[in-house]
This record gives structure tokens, C-alpha cells and sequence, in this order.
């Protein structure tokens, strides 16, 4: 994030982001050689209660990450009631046009 090529890795490897103060990047297709941690979206939720009940469902804990979110992480799993590890990764964010968002991952083998 440092070297700040944001639209370099957009064209480079036709993945797009989320928006463009996140530096999340998201692709319809696996990109093998992409230079980040790869996930895989399982659910997208916003932060309404009866989605939230319903995207969280079985989920007692997770690894949570922030990127241009309201919230710290510590506010966040305290609203979420989540236990920090496991193999789930949550990523908040504001999407442009969509709002608050969550991501419910796993990472990619």
C-alpha cells in the first residue's frame, strides 16, 4: 500500500476495487499470481441486524480487518460478538454506491 500503485494493480491484473479509499480488490476469477493474500467471498452483508443474524450464523469467531470503515476492529467484533482467530476473515468496508459492507471470507489454498 505504500507504493501506492493502486490503478497499476487494476490494470496489471484485472481485478477492481471495492472502492477506491478500501484498497480491497475483488475479481470474478482466481488471479494465482495476484501480489496479496487471496480470499474467497463466501457472503456480503450490510450491518442491518436481521442480515447480519443471518450472514453470522454459525460463526463464533473470526479474523476482522477494517479499510475505510466507520469502526476500529475492536468495536466491530464487540458488535458482532465475535471471538478473534478461526479460518473466517470479515473484511468492513464502505463500497461506493452500496455503503457499510461486510465480507465474509475464507482464505484461498
Amino acid at each position: 500500500m505504500k507504493a501506492g500503485c493502486f490503478e497499476l494493480l487494476e490494470q496489471r491484473f484485472g481485478a477492481g476495487q471495492l472502492d477506491k479509499n478500501s484498497h480491497l480488490y475483488v475479481s470474478e476469477t482466481d488471479i494465482p499470481d495476484f501480489p496479496g493474500r487471496r480470499f474467497v467471498i463466501e457472503r456480503i452483508t450490510s450491518l442491518n441486524k436481521r442480515d447480519l443474524k443471518t450472514a453470522l450464523m454459525g460463526i463464533d469467531k473470526a479474523n476482522i480487518a477494517v479499510r475505510n470503515f466507520p469502526m476500529s476492529v475492536a468495536e466491530l467484533r464487540k458488535k458482532l460478538k465475535l471471538k478473534d482467530g478461526g479460518d473466517i476473515f470479515i473484511f468492513a468496508t464502505t463500497v461506493a454506491g452500496k455503503g457499510h459492507q461486510l465480507f465474509i471470507c475464507r482464505k484461498k489454498t
